[in-house]
This record gives structure tokens, C-alpha cells and sequence, in this order.
């Protein structure tokens, strides 16, 4: 999972007793490679657009790795597993949701 500030990928690791993550079709990618290509050069500069953020990537379309205040990829988490049984929950849901 990919954050600008972290406040989200954060809950992922400790906090909530519970945690729901909603993945739509679009988001399914084979590999983590693919995972991390489709955010930075998909994903990132359209939620740049959407955000109206002054980013590299919002101008030229693809992740340049830039190190501006208004980026919003800048805390990358791999969760191999949870302590905590049945703390997770992933729900897929057969439509596209956001980028």
C-alpha cells in the first residue's frame, strides 16, 4: 500500500482491532513489481490531478521518484502478515474503484 503521509498504511500495521481493505478489479495485478509500476505510473499521477497537487508526475503523466512537499507516494508498506488472527479483512469487489 502506497501513502502520502502515512496516515493510512499506518492503521494497516497497528491501531484498529479490525481493518477493512476494499479492492476494486482495477487494482489486481499479478506480481509486486506490477503492483508498484501501475501506482507510480498510473495511480499517483492521476490522484495528482484529482488532488490538484503541483507534482512532477501530475505534468508529465509518469512517476519521476521526485522529492517535492506535495507528493503523495511517499510511505510504501508490504504487510507480509498480520500478529493478530482475523484482524485483516480483504474485500474484492467486481467493479473499478478509484485509480
Amino acid at each position: 500500500n502506497t501513502d502520502g503521509t502515512g496516515n493510512r498504511v499506518s492503521a494497516l500495521i497497528f491501531g484498529p482491532k479490525k481493518v477493512y481493505v476494499v479492492v476494486g478489479i482495477n487494482k489486481l495485478v499479478f506480481t509486486r513489481e506490477e503492483a508498484q509500476e501501475r501506482i507510480r505510473q498510473k495511480a499517483a499521477p492521476m490522484n495528482c490531478e484529482r488532488l490538484d497537487r503541483d507534482t512532477p508526475c501530475r505534468l508529465v503523466g509518469e512517476c519521476v521518484d521526485c522529492n517535492v512537499a506535495q507528493r503523495i507516494c511517499s510511505a510504501n508498506v508490504v504487510l507480509s502478515r498480520s500478529h493478530v488472527p482475523g484482524r485483516i479483512h480483504i474485500v474484492f469487489v467486481k467493479e473499478a474503484l478509484g485509480y
